[in-house]
């Protein structure tokens, strides 16, 4: 029970940051991007559209548009109301995008009011934020007009109306999305532990692998045939790593990491400037991607996916130097060739405009 409480307790400080972190992406950071006139008004807009699954809509169905932005998105449902049997039907199931693809909602966005208030509402937005995940929500319900339309001021749910900025409603989310909230909570004291604690854990287990006694520094001789079981110095006991083949005291590679990771960075940013200016992604994965998770999603997976090829080299150059020097020095190869596809498209595009006509 002690070696909880005690564990417990050098945790909570990485565990107080993952909650401020998660509250600042969640609240202060987009404020800050609104406050800048950037977030999801500036986003490109998708249209949802309720299937056609009956003909009792000829025009225009259901819709849901849909802006993403870097750290907070907004849902805008507003439905059809039909003149022959004078019900009102919401987005809120078979909903396909202008290419026929289906589409899916998440759970937090309120696409319809209750049943018996179908008719009341002309308009209900949601919107999210947070980073990596969604974890908060805010509704601004709009009431319908006897003539048609809606009511200009919406009526403000799980939210902290902060005024308005360029005619945008400034909004602090307040409903609480469970389970995306302890992810992100998770995520941050995780990089506030990776961050604060791993250099010095990192030294630690450097000193152990050569030799070094963590407790006072001492470091056996480099001709003993054995290492002793207990430090000469100061006697704390030597304690068996059976990983420590992994625990190498610093990466093979680190300058093709770094170049991995920098060139990584500057693909994602090249690729939201051509899908600003109307281009499209021509990598099929990196579309499928983007279609669903959007900019964000693309970033995590980007990112993931160096990881990934990081740790692939390490593992392969502790069985075989070489090859995982071919390996990484392959992977910034491979991942600069987008970038200079992009910076190329990008330069023809602002100087020789015709030229991609």
């Amino acid at each position: 029970m002690r070696e909880w409480l005690r564990r417990l307790g050098s945790s909570s400080p990485y565990l107080l940051s993952g909650i401020a972190c998660t509250l600042f992406m969640a609240w202060g950071l987009p404020l800050l991007l609104a406050s800048r006139g950037i977030g999801p008004t500036d986003a490109p807009m998708s249209m949802w559209h309720r299937g056609p699954t009956s003909e009792i809509w000829h025009d225009r169905g259901p819709t849901l548009s849909v802006r993403r932005a870097a750290f907070s998105d907004w849902y805008l449902a507003e439905p059809v109301t039909v003149a022959g049997d004078g019900r009102t039907y919401w987005p809120d199931t078979d909903l396909e995008d202008t290419n026929g693809h289906a589409r899916t909602a998440p759970r937090s966005v309120i696409t319809a009011p209750p049943e018996e208030q179908a008719a009341s509402w002309a308009r209900l937005d949601t919107g999210l934020s947070g980073w990596p995940f969604r974890c908060f929500a805010s509704e601004a319900w709009y009431r319908s007009k006897a003539g048609g339309g809606y009511d200009g001021m919406p009526e403000l749910r799980w939210n902290a109306h902060l005024g308005m900025i360029g005619g945008q409603l400034i909004l602090v989310p307040l409903r609480p999305l469970p389970f995306p909230m302890l992810l992100d909570v998770i995520f941050w004291a995780s990089v506030s532990w990776v961050v604060v604690a791993g250099p010095r854990e990192f030294r630690r287990r450097r000193r152990a692998k050569y030799g070094r006694c963590t407790a006072c520094g001492y470091e056996i001789g480099q001709f003993d045939v054995r290492r002793p079981e207990r430090c000469p110095e100061c006697g704390a006991a030597f304690v068996h790593d059976p990983l420590g083949f992994a625990h190498a005291p610093e990466m093979h590679f680190q300058n093709a990491y770094v170049w991995i990771i920098f060139i990584s960075s500057l693909d994602i940013m090249l690729t939201w400037r051509i899908l600003d200016r109307g281009g499209m992604e021509v990598n099929p994965l990196a579309a499928i991607v983007i279609d669903a998770w959007g900019m964000q999603g693309a970033i995590a997976f980007k990112f993931a996916l160096m990881m990934w090829v990081i740790i692939a080299c390490e593992i392969l150059a502790r069985m075989q130097r070489r090859a995982g020097m071919f390996l990484a020095y392959a992977a910034v190869t491979i991942s600069a060739s987008p970038v200079v596809w992009s910076l190329l498209l990008l330069t023809l595009h602002t100087f020789f405009p015709k030229t991609l006509e």
